[in-house]
């Protein structure tokens, strides 16, 4: 079988640059009344009020304090330019429910920017903001959202072209299941999600799920993700998605939600995911870095490359892969560094499913004793068309092909021809100093 072909660009058309409003300014203040003009010396008293007065293009300047609010931000046109919703000063206006009767604290249906915001959801079975399927070109930035009891913090609901962007998303618990980050639901369409730390949580930092239809087009990129109950990105039935120079570590959380309910993966694709670029990122103490796992149909076409792996650990009990691909089609797995492993660095095809198309390229595994696990290979049926090339392994560690060779321990130059010619590949490879 022929090398899958390089991985096509991940084009993520999402929402423009936020524009400076144009419009008048409506002013907000907890000391303000509701028949006021609106302006900055006769402030509003509510954020609902600013809102139905609201045009496009124009903004809503929230002052500190307290606002107990459940906002519908609906749609003011087809077509028009987005409403801003900004926190003014310092600290941040802080956003409450007025009602437990919605889903969501903040449910955005048309175009808006929403900005410099806390939005604490209390303990309350509702998210911090929902952008449903109406939504469209629409932003989050620079807010912190916590505490909710109900799926996630952010969810986009069907969604179109929207961007979060430099938020903190923590402490979205439901006790004993998942309450995600972020929750990307299908059909959900060109979707970034940039800079923002996301964090102890009871699932996942993020999680891309097709519903009825696929989410397609997501960049995940320069994020800092940790100590969740799950993993970091779990993506199932999505398409075109780029994790890129991201910071992800501390999975799982025992503090946030007992250990046993998934491996502690920094990445996790599974359901038919395709077109994954996974690239640059930084990935530690995991119960695995990165898995590709099936059931039943493969994930596509993904491209595990140049990210660097370190104290990957057994928690839970039997995990403590870098990169564990169990079943999938044209998968390459190149110019990583891997570090410190408890198991094997590399476990690829070794789980009696099959890997088609499999390129295993220039990746350095590092080892620190004698006897450290660093690549594992499945039987020759279930890599067919598999490449290896050019890895360099630490000198004293420890290799093994299913049904070919036993583990060998790299103690020498001799040891690794060994290696090469029951393999019948991996030429190029060397032993590292």
């Amino acid at each position: 079988m022929a090398e899958p072909p390089p991985p096509p660009p991940v084009v993520v058309p999402a929402s423009p640059p936020p524009t400076v409003p144009t419009g008048r300014s409506w002013y907000v203040s907890v000391q303000g009344s509701d028949k006021a003009a609106g302006t900055r010396a006769a402030p509003l008293r509510t954020v609902g009020r600013a809102v139905a007065l609201a045009r496009p293009g124009e903004v809503i300047r929230v002052l500190p304090g307290v606002y107990a609010e459940t906002l519908l931000l609906d749609s003011k046109g087809t077509g028009v330019a987005a409403v801003t919703l900004r926190g003014e000063g310092s600290p941040r206006p802080r956003l409450v429910p007025g009602s437990t009767a919605r889903s969501a604290v903040l449910r955005v249906q048309g175009r808006w920017n929403l900005e410099n915001l806390q939005v604490d959801v209390g303990g309350a079975r509702m998210f911090a903001v929902l952008f449903s399927s109406t939504a469209s070109h629409s932003s989050l930035s620079g807010s912190e959202l916590k505490g909710g009891t109900s799926g996630g913090g952010v969810v986009v609901e069907g969604a179109s072209g929207i961007t979060l962007q430099g938020n903190t998303v923590r402490h979205f618990i439901q006790a004993g299941t998942d309450s995600h980050g972020v929750a990307i639901v299908g059909p959900a369409r060109d979707i970034v999600i940039r800079n923002n730390d996301i964090h102890h949580n009871s699932g996942d930092s993020i999680q891309c799920q097709g519903s009825m239809a696929p989410v397609e087009n997501v960049l995940i990129e320069g994020n800092t993700l940790h100590d969740e109950g799950e993993n970091a990105v779990d993506i199932k039935g999505c398409r075109q998605v780029t994790l890129r120079g991201n910071t992800l570590f501390g999975f799982p959380n025992a503090a946030v939600r007992p250990v046993g309910s998934s491996a502690g993966e920094a990445v996790v694709l599974h359901e038919s995911a395709s077109h994954i670029l996974i690239e640059g990122n930084s990935i530690s103490r995991a119960g695995r870095g990165v898995s590709v796992l099936a059931a039943s149909t493969p994930s596509t076409s993904i491209w595990v490359k140049n990210n660097h792996f370190l104290d990957i650990r057994a928690l839970p009990l039997g995990n403590g892969q870098a990169v564990r691909v169990a079943r999938a089609r044209n998968v390459w797995v190149e110019g990583n560094t891997i570090e410190n492993t408890a198991s094997y660095g590399l476990m690829l095809a070794a789980d009696g499913l099959a890997v088609e198309g499999l390129v295993v390229r220039n990746n350095t595994l590092k080892g620190g004793s004698r006897g450290f696990l660093l690549l594992r290979l499945g039987p020759k049926a279930s890599r067919p068309g598999a490449l290896l090339e050019q890895n360099h392994y630490a000198e004293d560690g420890v290799v093994k092909a299913d049904g070919v060779l036993e583990q060998l321990t790299l103690s020498s130059p001799g040891q690794l021809e060994l290696w090469r010619q029951a393999l019948g590949a991996d030429q190029g490879a060397t032993l590292l100093e």
